[in-house]
């Protein structure tokens, strides 16, 4: 993806995962109307921050100081897989992360946010972020700058979507971010298998399809 006014070029699918760390988390419970129906509405909500990298916006100066964080149930049976949404919200100048769990994860954590037992959490996840093509082959050791795409207006930052892998919560704190670990000199390094690196990028591929799919489900269950 190129953008006009913005120095070189941005790719998506790189061999690497989208970690975030959250804490402050608490429940927020309410009621919801929908087609003239009554309904329970229960989140969870928090702050988090991109752990290593950054978060930014492509065309847009800065990055992600701090990310709203909110967890929502997926309707009952519609989806086994952890899904994951990132925008930016023009209105109050906010990124925001929000996460779709099974029923049964959410209510776990939900009990454990209610007993104290949940102050931090974090999760792995795989994105259609975009980073500049330059960085797209750097080591785990080197910090990437993840960017939301633009609109086709090129006024406003594009949603991105992911698929978490992995996520786990406990009642320590999160540590304060810090600087990522000076990287191995590149000499040390193996050269990187072509092989290998088509395979991950089908890999990558494949999920993002399963992702667009995933989300169809969810909405058609929503409805």
């Amino acid at each position: 993806m190129t953008i006009a006014g913005v120095a070189g070029r941005f790719v998506q699918g790189i061999g690497r995962h989208l970690r975030l760390e959250g804490q402050n988390l608490r429940l927020v419970s309410g009621f919801a109307s929908t087609a003239e129906r009554l309904r329970e509405s229960c989140r969870i909500e928090g702050e988090a921050h991109v752990a290593g990298d950054r978060l930014g916006r492509v065309g847009f100066e800065g990055v992600a100081s701090t990310i709203v964080l909110v967890l929502r149930p997926l309707p009952a049976g519609s989806e086994t897989r952890i899904l994951l949404t990132l925008g930016y919200r023009d209105e109050d100048d906010s990124y925001l992360a929000e996460l779709w769990t099974p029923v049964v994860l959410f209510e776990a954590l939900k009990r454990d946010v209610v007993a104290g037992a949940a102050r931090r959490l974090s999760l792995n996840a795989t994105t259609s972020l975009w980073v500049r093509e330059d960085e797209r082959d750097a080591s785990p050791a080197l910090p990437v700058v993840w960017n939301l795409g633009l609109e086709p207006d090129g006024q406003r930052s594009a949603g991105a979507r992911g698929l978490v892998e992995s996520i786990d919560w406990s009642s320590a704190l999160a540590e304060s971010p810090t600087e990522p670990p000076p990287a191995a000199a590149q000499d040390d390094e193996e050269p990187d298998d072509p092989v290998s690196d088509e395979l991950r990028r089908i890999n990558w591929s494949f999920k993002q399809l399963i992702l667009v799919l995933a989300f169809l489900l969810i909405v058609l269950a929503i409805k």
